[in-house]
């Protein structure tokens, strides 16, 4: 992630986004002798983009010296705002004398600001998405930046023609050392190559950005930056965008589908993503990051269709589990979760019959393993199967009989009976996974058309082990200010104590789970985003919430078969340069005997602290 640093400091930061008037000093910078249109190339296009930029008018490639339809947009959206007819991008006679002598067109006065693109009535900027309405940032508190961003799955990929403005991508953060405020967000629409229409436009008539419930933009779908069936929308000067410290944004990237979609058009895919660094937010620092990596927001995917059939959409429920590791016994190991769906009905109720579902193992048969698979409904049972040999098959829960209402959402789970793990049955370390299919559902809508899943809900894989362990998180990982660095005082610094809290389960056997901190035995690390410079004091240490006969404190514990132990992982680091700081436990050493040996690091990656900010005065 990147950091920059801002002219502007503190509020004056944030606030400056949100003055995005009219181009008042272009007469000291930039000469202008010829008129300007696509395909013009040097160095007075360059000013003029420089330009353009600095007073807020969106040109996602920058200044590069071409005036292409990026620049047209910009420079229309200037000319909208400023008052210069007809506003169709052509920087001509007109153009040149209004942005020479600063007119505003009754604009930018006593310290206010007009809007790109903002004419009476509008409520949003079609140019630029930002609010029409005078606003700015006021009240940021702390050293914010923005952690822990991750995809939200409460979005929808069926859109039929006629809808309200509905989310199709989502991202949640949080806001830690401090209020962040969003200021920028960027926005690709990629449209499937299938024979529809390349323009955006054709499917929504509007694309917006929320922080929650709270719209902070909207723009015109055929105003964004195109690059052949790709388009980027820059949401900027933002408004109310704020996270308060301690607290989780959720930021969505809503559209509004068009009234009627062409025959063409009907069902094309169109992804949706966010790029990496395509959110900008700044703290009440005035510094501001950019965030985002390429591999955190994966794209997600919708369609826009004729409303005459019902659909039914399929998606990975929030607590559908993560891949982590199993502990079995020797017996049997019941009600294993392995997969949380979602079913959501569209234009008319659906009527669920059959519900279809795969399941694969790394053995050589899944009945070696499974004893029996079930569909439930919250705690009820809606049917059970077992399952034949080899290591892939598929399944049909018939006559469940779930009617999903229209434009409803119902949670549904799949959980399996293990059997006990023997040689003869399977190994340790099999792998088991389970997911839904597309084909092979009976589903019905209210007029009798069958109804085709929209998606497959994919498991994550779960690792079977009888003589190893299960880790889970117990409790909420956070840390303590230990003492503050005195700014007035050379080589002062911050020191802070990082506590994860976590459960140990054994198997069928006796476990020893190392009592040991460093590499090899517990071991920690600080977080991937921690972008500060810190030290480990060396006191680190694992303490645990009771006592069993053959611990060998800071040497070993252990966790007697078919038991669970608490621990607690303290770690304290001392800063070494400003910056944020977080820790992570990274794997944890543990074995049937007291050498040990074995390591786990099986579901870990969610096992660390927020950042936090910590401060170093040399």
């Amino acid at each position: 992630m990147a950091k920059v640093a801002v002219v502007a400091t503190g509020l004056a930061m944030a606030t400056s986004m949100l003055s995005l008037a009219p181009i008042a000093h272009a007469a000291t910078s930039c000469s202008f002798t010829t008129d300007l249109t696509v395909g013009a190339t040097g160095a007075a296009v360059t000013c003029l983009q420089q330009s353009l930029i600095a007073n807020g008018y969106s040109i996602p490639a920058g200044a590069t010296g071409y005036f292409g339809m990026q620049t047209k947009a910009a420079v229309a959206a200037w000319q909208a705002a400023s008052g210069v007819s007809p506003a169709v991008g052509y920087f001509g006679p007109i153009s040149r004398a209004a942005f020479t002598l600063g007119n505003t067109a009754g604009g930018a006065t006593g310290g206010t600001s007009t809007v790109p693109g903002c004419l009476p009535g509008y409520a949003f900027s079609p140019a630029t998405g930002q609010s029409c309405a005078a606003g700015s940032v006021s009240g940021l508190t702390g050293l914010g930046r923005l952690t822990n961003i991750s995809s939200l799955g409460d979005v929808s990929s069926d859109l039929d023609e006629g809808d309200a403005t509905t989310a199709v991508m989502g991202v949640s953060a949080d806001a830690t050392g401090g209020d962040v405020a969003i200021q920028r967000v960027d926005a690709e629409f990629t449209i499937a190559s299938s024979g529809g229409s390349s323009n955006l436009n054709k499917y929504v008539s509007d694309v917006s950005l929320w922080l929650g419930s709270t719209k902070l933009a909207s723009m015109d779908p055929a105003l964004g930056d195109k690059d052949g069936r790709a388009w980027t929308y820059r949401f900027s000067g933002l408004s109310n965008a704020i996270i308060k410290s301690g607290a989780t944004g959720n930021i969505y990237v809503k559209v509004t589908p068009v009234e009627s979609i062409g025959a063409d058009e009907d069902g094309d895919t169109i992804t949706v993503d966010l790029d990496a660094n395509s959110v900008r937010a700044v703290g009440g620092d005035g510094i501001s990051d950019t965030y985002v990596a390429d591999d955190t927001i994966s794209g997600q995917t919708f369609t826009v269709s004729s409303s005459d059939a019902g659909t039914l959409t399929i998606t990975a429920a929030n607590d559908n589990p993560t891949a982590s590791q199993v502990t079995t016994a020797s017996t049997s190991t019941n009600g294993v979760k392995l997969l949380s769906f979602n079913m959501k009905a569209k234009n008319t109720n659906a009527v669920v019959t059959d519900v279809v579902a795969s399941f694969g193992t790394s053995d050589d048969n899944l009945n070696d393993v499974i004893s029996t698979v079930y569909l439930n409904k919250g705690s009820t049972v809606l049917k059970s199967k077992t399952l034949s040999t080899g290591t892939y098959g598929t399944i049909t829960f018939s006559d469940v009989n779930q009617t999903i209402s229209k434009d409803s959402t119902e949670n549904y789970t799949i959980t399996a009976d293990l059997k006990g793990q023997t040689a003869a049955l399977y190994v340790d370390g099999t792998t088991i996974v389970a997911s839904t299919t597309t084909t092979g559902w009976d589903v019905s809508d209210v007029n009798g058309a069958t109804v085709t899943p929209s998606a497959a809900a994919v498991g994550n894989t779960m690792t079977l082990t009888g003589q190893g362990i299960s880790v889970a998180l117990n409790g909420t990982p956070s840390s303590t200010l230990i003492t503050a660095a005195d700014p007035a005082t050379t080589n002062s610094e911050d020191v802070r104590q990082f506590t994860i809290p976590f459960k140990v389960t054994a198997g069928d056997d006796d476990i020893y789970v190392s009592g040991a901190t460093g590499t090899g035995e517990i071991a920690y690390a600080t977080t991937t985003t921690s972008t500060g410079s810190s030290t480990d004091q060396g006191t680190a240490n694992l303490s645990v919430g009771d006592t069993v006969s053959g611990d060998l404190v800071g040497s070993y514990y252990k966790v007697l078969a078919g038991t669970t132990r608490n621990f607690t992982l303290n770690v304290t680091y001392t800063a070494t340069d400003d910056g944020y700081t977080g820790l992570q436990l990274s794997s944890i050493n543990y074995g049937t005997g007291t050498g040990m040996g074995q390591t786990y690091s099986s579901n870990l990656n969610t096992f660390k602290t927020p950042d936090v900010y910590m401060s170093y005065t040399n």
